[in-house]
Formats: C-alpha cells, sequence, structure tokens
C-alpha cells in the first residue's frame, strides 16, 4: 500500500553512477530459485508484480525519522517484521516469489543491488527521479534506462509542497518517457505532517481535538483515502495540463486499483472533457494502465473490467506491506471469478506487464 521508500526523495540529487547493469531481459524457467506453479492440474501462469519496494541502506534513517510511519501504525510502520523484508533482496524475498508464483518483480531502485541479488533476472528496477527539478528527472531517467535497462519510473504523485506536473516544465520529462519508450508510475505520497496533527485546520486531523486519534488521522490521509484520491487528482490535473495532448504516446501507471480514477471516470469526464480535443474517456483508455496494488478484492475488479481495457490492467502486490500470499489468493480469487477469461487472466497476471516494459517471456 505505502510508498515509505519514497518520502522526501523529491529533492535528492541525481543518484550517482551505478556499478552494475541489470540482467538481460530475457529469461526463460526460473531458474534457482523458481519454478512454474500449478493449481489442480492446470499450471499457473507466473505472475508479475510492478509496485514491490525495497529499502537501501541510505535511506534507512530516513525511513525511520519520518513520524507519519509511527502514526499510521498497523497501517504499515517498520514494526510487524516489514521493516526486515525492505531491505532484503536474497533469499528471503525469492522464496515469497517462488512460494506465490512470481517470476519478476519491478522494484525501486539501485541496479547493483539487482545484480547483487542470488537471482538478478527475476527482478527489473524503476528510477527514483528528482521531481523539483524536472530537466534533472529527464536526465536521470534518461541514465538509468540507456546505462541499467530500468523499465521507467516510480514517482511521488506530487511534490512535498503539493506542487503537481501539470505544467510545461516537465515537458521535458514527459519527452524523455515516450522518447525511451517506458512508463511514469504515479504513486501516493504523504501529505504535509500539518495535516494529519493540527486539529481544526489540518486536512486530515479532526475538527476537535481527540474526536479520532493521530494514527487515525495519518491513516486517513494516507493509507485509507488521501494518498489514492490526491494521486488521481494529480492524473486529473495533468489531462486538464494538456500534458497528454503534448504528449499522446506519454503512458502513466497508476495503481492501487487505478487510485479512484476509475471509479469516477464517467462523472469526471463529463465535467472536465469539454473544450479538450481528446475527452479524459479517450486519454484514460489510451495513456493509463491501472494495477492491483494492495487492494485485493474483487468488488473493484467488477468495475475495471466495464471500463477499461483488459490489456491495461496489471496484477501487483505492493511487497511487503502487503503479502504476496494475500495476492496470491486474490488473484485465485479472480481466476475462478468469471469476471475475465482464462485468456484474460494471464494478460494480467504478467502478459500485459512484459507488452508494457518490454520484458522477453521466451
Amino acid at each position: 500500500m505505502h510508498s515509505f521508500i519514497r518520502a522526501g526523495l523529491l529533492l535528492f540529487p541525481l543518484l550517482p553512477s551505478l556499478t552494475s547493469a541489470l540482467p538481460a531481459a530475457s529469461i526463460g524457467a526460473y531458474g534457482k530459485y523458481g519454478k512454474p506453479a500449478t493449481s489442480g492440474n492446470c499450471t499457473l501462469p507466473p505472475y508479475y508484480t510492478l509496485e514491490e519496494h525495497w529499502l537501501s541502506p541510505s535511506l534507512f534513517q530516513q525511513f525511520l525519522a519520518n513520524p507519519l510511519n509511527a502514526l499510521i501504525g498497523g497501517g504499515g510502520s517498520p514494526g510487524g517484521g516489514t521493516l526486515p523484508k525492505l531491505r532484503e533482496i536474497g533469499a528471503q524475498r525469492l522464496a515469497s516469489m517462488d512460494a506465490n508464483n512470481i517470476q519478476i518483480q519491478v522494484i525501486s531502485h539501485l541496479a547493483a543491488a539487482i545484480a547483487a541479488s542470488p537471482a538478478p533476472a527475476r527482478f527489473r528496477g524503476f528510477c527514483i527521479l528528482p521531481m523539483a527539478a524536472p530537466g534533472a528527472a529527464a536526465a536521470e531517467l534518461r541514465r538509468c534506462v540507456a546505462a541499467h535497462g530500468f523499465v521507467g519510473a516510480l514517482v511521488d504523485a506530487h511534490l512535498a509542497n503539493a506542487s503537481y506536473y501539470d505544467g510545461a516544465a516537465y515537458d521535458s520529462l514527459w519527452a524523455a518517457a515516450v522518447g525511451l519508450g517506458v512508463p511514469i508510475y504515479l504513486h501516493p505520497t504523504y501529505p504535509s505532517l500539518a495535516d494529519v496533527v493540527d486539529a481544526g485546520t489540518g486536512l486530515y486531523a479532526p475538527s476537535v481535538a481527540g474526536e479520532w486519534s493521530a494514527g487515525q488521522a495519518a491513516a486517513l490521509g494516507t493509507v485509507a483515502w488521501g494518498w489514492h484520491e490526491r494521486t488521481g487528482f494529480g492524473f486529473l490535473r495533468m489531462y486538464l495540463g494538456g500534458v497528454f495532448e503534448r504528449f499522446p504516446e506519454l503512458q502513466v501507471i497508476l495503481g492501487h486499483m487505478g487510485e479512484l480514477v476509475p471509479y469516477y471516470l464517467w462523472r469526471s469526464d463529463l465535467f472536465l472533457s469539454p473544450g479538450l480535443s481528446r475527452t479524459l474517456d479517450q486519454v484514460y483508455a489510451g495513456n493509463a494502465y491501472v494495477t492491483t496494488s494492495g487492494i485485493f478484492s474483487l468488488d473493484p475488479v467488477a468495475t475495471l473490467v466495464r471500463n477499461t481495457n483488459r490489456t491495461r490492467i496489471l496484477y501487483s502486490v505492493d511487497y511487503p506491506f502487503a503479502s504476496n500470499e494475500d495476492g496470491a489468493a486474490f488473484m485465485a480469487s479472480l481466476r475462478s471469478s468469471g469476471l475475465v477469461s482464462q485468456a484474460e487472466f494471464s494478460q494480467v497476471a504478467y502478459q500485459n506487464a512484459a507488452q508494457l516494459l518490454k520484458i522477453k517471456t521466451t
């Protein structure tokens, strides 16, 4: 559910040059750490997951210092064994992938860590970008893709000051993404601490101190609602700002079943599209992908299969903030639900991701 590893990264300088490139994209069998899974007499298609997390040593202290992590508590704090899993990219992570049919994880953010893992071919990388400096972000995207084979970028949906990316200042980044043929994953990020704790003035705090707890305020602003509304809002701002008119081939990924956009698509299209050359519905259909990350319910899937091209729905887990086991159980329920055909299930499981990220499957 949670991009704790990216809090505060918006003002980071460019990452230093990394010493190890990603492995070649071609893969065959799972290799040492994996084998195809079975369900009854049928072999399951492999799973590729896109919104998976790893915490580099350089970000560890920053992660611990963020007070919202502690306030959220059970919704994703460093407790409960999550933190060790965030820092590990070896046998434990691979064993969990094997047990839950995950052939490929796309994680952020260091090529050297992937190359040093016991099974580097099981991973791909998303860049982290200095989004407060659009030109530098474009340069870093080009460097990571060209030098290290990264398959796109995962960025906070807005800056720490609540600025968004609809202005022309970000055109250099969108141009770089289109030129490289890689997507940009818009991921939720934190509200300001004042919005969470300042009773009477904070957006997510109660009007009267004590009406609800600081932990509930933090959850309201993050995992329960605010993260997702603000991320979908960022996508809508990009639409209104003409980003997709200037860059009609730009591809954006929205996690968590679409960050609320699919469920308000009809109404948002009705009120936002007049006057623009492409309707919101057209842009959503041609420029957006949706992942299942951290939401393991068939209820939102019922909407997705009605208003979203099934070649644009991608399985993801949000590991380790969500469990691979829960994700696998969700996929089993989807497979037997009748909402998708078996061919469409394979698309969601891995084929759509393989095509979008140019991961060779043979």
